[in-house]
């Protein structure tokens, strides 16, 4: 009697994976898509490293696949290149060597920015800021935590360049590393350098680094550099066997695709590689063995779940939240994957794996999510804030210096309560004695002069609103007949719409209001005319409506409607447009619409992926349009980019 055997393979130890046939039937997919890393491999995997040349005196270059990686001698504070790097002390304050010319070239306004960084509340010790570059050439510097340790100078160089990728940035430049001060050893600084430049090409094959240049202060020491680059030549880009790029193809469809906003492309999570499960299966006929085959089949996708959750507070993660997915996803073997959503989709990351780690990921994700939420709205209530009181305090200099908006917040917030509380000055701990107008430090030994500047003075309440018996928000609903109700009316059928009103509330929010009266009158004085705001329409769904009326327009939910023109707050010139798609019917049927006062100030064309208002060109690179617009020249949707830069004055509730 015949015996017939079969042998049924699934990646993952059979943890969250399916069967055979999908595992060829997706690995194929995966290969054909031009986008995943499987292709950028295969595309450089019979490439190798060039030969080192020496195009002019003191400057050494070596193609590494499509990446340059150039050393000479040079001054750093010089070079425009998207990034150069300071390596600095933990604090970002060091002042000597190679560090002090950077920060005494870049400026004042550099050094103050690493101080408010370092600073902030929800600042988390990190190993590297990133700041602009003052009166530099580059347009930013990366501000690093210093090591002579070779190891750990290599390891700071691959993480350098693994941001500067995710960052879309070009070109970065470095000084050596740990060389001065440090005390490292040139040569091993070198190979750590030159090994971690090949890492990089090799594990993350960039597509937006292009040229990394090494800066050497001391020409003796590129003789190191050029031995270690030497040693390199020729070797293969890639330096993986053809098994395990097959192997990281397939892994990677388990593991699952990740995209960081604000990219367009985004960051992919590597894939984890996993041991394999082989089952052998033997009977005395081929039905057995196929049957056999079948019910583990069945059994593997029984125990498979996949989730999807959709919100658009999931393009506001950020680094440290998809470094928590990253291990959420090695822990529980799930893949998650992120969709960033297409107009009118919102965000949604999806998950699948076994059942029961599907729900621990999705219970995960979920804490995540209203954790951001928690701090979008922290954020929104501080940006409110920032347009009423400015909180600062005594630089060393004599210059009264503004808070952060997050501590601006804590500041007033513990006047409200008449308490003292910890804050951070230059990264240092203070007790601040708000009632006292003035900060301790921790030890005792030092003291800082605090100052509360009221920006609302001249900041009137409409003469129109009623009385609001103490409360911050409150909405009243206008008479039928009346002059305001008509001319909201007005407003509303001026384009043909015939809706059936059942109720038009005023919406007053006095923080709200007074915010967005400065906003207005700093854009007057910004493009020196009075032609800034308009009334337009906003539509939106019920459970939208208290977050809206005591926050405003808020950023964080603009993604539900779509983001053709940039992902901030949407307006419609015509009632009709937001009447249609966007106002969602209750399940009484009822609609909601806002007539709002909007600040679209001087715009220009929107599109796609915007997060802020492009420069206006003028030579200043902080010189921004107000927002953007669907046609500058007939504008019929606008979109705006600050939460207090729209007043939601009319609630409209309709059929």
């Amino acid at each position: 009697m015949s015996t017939y055997c079969s042998f049924s393979v699934s990646p993952g130890k059979f943890k969250g994976q399916t069967g055979q046939r999908n595992v060829q039937h997706e690995a194929q997919n995966f290969n054909e898509s031009p986008v995943h890393k499987s292709t950028g491999q295969s595309q450089q995997s019979s490439a190798s490293f060039g030969k080192v040349s020496s195009p002019s005196l003191g400057v050494y270059r070596m193609e590494m696949g499509q990446l340059t990686l150039e050393v000479s001698s040079g001054d750093i504070t010089r070079e425009a290149s998207d990034v150069i790097i300071n390596s600095s002390n933990s604090n970002f304050t060091l002042k000597s060597g190679v560090s002090k010319a950077i920060l005494d070239s870049a400026g004042s306004a550099v050094q103050l920015e690493c101080s408010q960084i370092v600073s902030s509340p929800d600042y988390q010790s990190s190993p590297m800021i990133l700041t602009s570059a003052g009166n530099l050439p580059s347009r930013h510097i990366m501000h690093i935590v210093g090591r002579n340790d070779p190891a750990k100078i290599k390891d700071m160089v691959y993480s350098v360049l693994k941001t500067c990728e995710e960052n879309k940035f070009n070109s970065v430049a470095f000084p050596a590393l740990g060389t001065g001060q440090g005390g490292a050893n040139p040569s091993a600084v070198a190979d750590a350098m030159v090994e971690a430049v090949v890492d990089f090409v090799r594990k993350k094959h960039p597509r937006f680094v292009r040229s990394v240049k090494i800066l050497i202060f001391q020409t003796i020491m590129m003789t190191e550099f050029h031995k270690s680059m030497k040693r390199r030549q020729g070797e293969e880009v890639e330096g993986k066997s053809v098994f395990s790029k097959i192997k990281d193809t397939v892994t990677s469809f388990f593991t699952g695709l990740m995209e960081e906003r604000p990219s367009a492309d985004g960051l992919v999570l590597e894939g984890e590689e996993f041991e394999s499960t082989e089952f052998q299966l033997c009977a005395d006929n081929k039905k057995a063995v196929s049957e056999a085959k079948k019910r583990i089949e069945q059994l593997i996708v029984a125990e498979q779940a996949k989730r999807t959750i959709a919100d658009p507070l999931i393009s506001h993660l950020s680094q440290a939240d998809v470094e928590q997915l990253r291990a959420l996803q090695r822990e529980l073997t799930v893949s998650i994957r992120l969709d960033k959503g297409l107009e009118d989709q919102e965000p949604s990351i999806h998950l699948e794996g076994l059942t029961r780690d599907v729900f621990t990921a999705e219970s995960a994700v979920s804490n995540i999510i209203r954790r951001v939420e928690r701090t979008e709205n922290l954020k929104t209530k501080a940006l409110m804030l920032s347009a009423l009181v400015e909180w600062q305090f005594q630089h060393s200099s004599g210059m009264m210096v503004p808070f952060d908006m997050n501590t601006n917040l804590t500041l007033e917030e513990a006047l409200e309560r008449k308490e003292k509380v910890k804050i951070k000055i230059n990264n240092e701990t203070y007790f601040a004695h708000v009632l006292f107008g003035k900060a301790v430090s921790e030890d005792g030994r030092r003291e800082v002069e605090l100052l509360r500047k009221d920006l609302k003075d001249d900041t009137a309440l409409p003469g129109h609103w009623d009385d609001m018996k103490g409360d911050l928000v409150k909405l009243f609903p206008l008479t039928a007949g009346s002059k305001e109700y008509s001319d909201v009316e007005t407003e509303l059928t001026k384009t043909g719409l015939t809706p059936n009103i059942i109720s038009i509330e005023r919406v007053q929010n006095k923080t709200l209001w007074q915010s967005y009266q400065l906003m207005k009158k700093q854009l007057e004085v910004k493009n020196k005319h009075t032609n800034n705001e308009k009334l337009l329409f906003h539509g939106t769904g019920a459970n939208s409506i208290d977050l809206i009326n005591n926050q405003g327009f808020n950023r964080s939910y603009a993604g539900a409607h779509g983001a053709m023109y940039g992902n901030g707050s949407y307006f419609a010139v015509d009632p009709a447009y937001s009447a249609g798609g966007y106002a969602k019917p209750d399940i009484r049927g009822h609609k909601r619409m806002y007539l709002a006062r909007v600040l679209v100030g001087d715009y220009t064309t929107g599109r796609n992926g915007m997060i802020t208002p492009p420069a206006r060109g003028s030579g200043n690179a902080a010189d921004l349009y107000d927002s953007v617009a669907d046609n500058t020249a007939k504008p019929a949707i606008f979109v705006i980019f600050s939460d207090i830069q729209a007043y939601p004055e009319y609630l409209i509730t309709f059929t």
